[in-house]
């Protein structure tokens, strides 16, 4: 089940496909036989022992812990991302991998080269528009994973964006 709270340390999104907590979303998914399919958690408790040593699957509630890895998260990944046509490029597939994995973006720039006139360097009209992810609606969410890994990047960048940069004017 969903939890109704958005960002707040005790969200979490838990179906049979997967479990996401806190203010990242930090996830972990499952195959059908219930075996992990990947996690998240690991992969950075792994790539930073030292700062993330407490934070586990059973303590996940320590916002310190959460945004900590968020942060180390949003580093590793936003720097793996190379070749972009602008900063604001890059930014956008770093949210598109944060949401859908490192990997799943490198194989979505790799459509992108192989489509006539697609540009794997720019993300609207381009990269977002080439993928490998499903196109096929998953039961319980409403949408395709295509769709919720573009849609996260076109909510940040073209509505909550927004919002944030009248502030500072």
């Amino acid at each position: 089940r969903s939890s109704d709270l958005c960002w707040s340390e005790s969200a979490q999104l838990l179906t049979s496909r997967e479990q996401g907590v806190g203010l990242g979303q930090l996830t972990r998914a499952f195959y059908p036989n219930g075996t992990t399919r990947f996690d998240a958690m690991a992969e950075l408790k792994a790539k930073h022992p030292n700062d993330l040593k407490d934070l586990s699957w059973t303590n996940w509630k320590d916002a310190r812990l959460q945004l900590r890895a968020v942060v180390l998260k949003d580093k590793d990944t936003c720097l793996a991302i190379k070749n972009t046509a602008s900063q604001a490029d890059q930014m956008r597939m770093c949210m598109a991998a944060y949401n859908g994995g490192l990997g799943g973006l490198n194989n979505d720039r790799l459509s992108c080269r192989a489509t006539a006139g697609c540009n794997p360097a720019v993300w609207f009209g381009h990269v977002e528009n080439t993928s490998y992810k499903s196109k096929t609606v998953i039961p319980g969410y409403g949408r395709s994973p295509f769709q919720i890994n573009r849609e996260y990047v076109t909510n940040i960048v073209r509505i909550r964006q927004p919002r944030y940069l009248v502030l500072n004017t």
